[in-house]
């Protein structure tokens, strides 16, 4: 039973890494279009925008880098990562600044609902990665 809790404990890092990876590569790869996306919410404007936008993937590259060398560091720095973020959509959903998703990759073009609800899962998934790393015994 311990073997499967664990399997499903690394599973779900696992999966977390990959996602917040995905990303961060689609992000660098398409920075201009990434940099578009914040410059459309106009929330920001001229140096902000690249300030956002760098800042933004210097905390993803971080969290990885620290889900991978320093998990327990890096589960709490992606929950508050995600908080953010969230936080930053809803933002921008209520002063009708959201137009469409822009993080990348197959999750570009989302409408705010579906964006809401996947990082609402991720919080929950890494809520619960949190809470077996401190709690459980992993």
């Amino acid at each position: 039973m311990i073997l499967k809790k664990r399997s499903l404990y690394s599973f779900l890092l696992l999966l977390l890494i990959v996602f917040f990876s995905y990303t961060f590569i689609n992000k660098v790869l398409d920075i201009d279009s990434f940099m578009l996306n914040i410059a459309k919410t106009g929330l920001f404007r001229g140096w902000m925008v690249d300030a956002v936008a760098y800042l933004a993937l210097v905390l993803e590259g971080t969290c990885i880098a620290l889900l991978l060398f320093r998990e327990s560091i890096g589960l709490i720095a992606s929950w508050l990562m995600m908080l953010c973020f969230t936080c930053y959509i809803c933002i921008l959903y209520f002063f009708s600044l959201y137009e469409i998703c822009g993080c990348g990759g197959i999750l570009n073009g989302l409408p705010f609902w579906w964006h809401l609800l996947i990082n609402s899962a991720i919080i929950v998934v890494i809520s619960y990665l949190i809470y077996k790393r401190f709690y459980g015994k992993i």
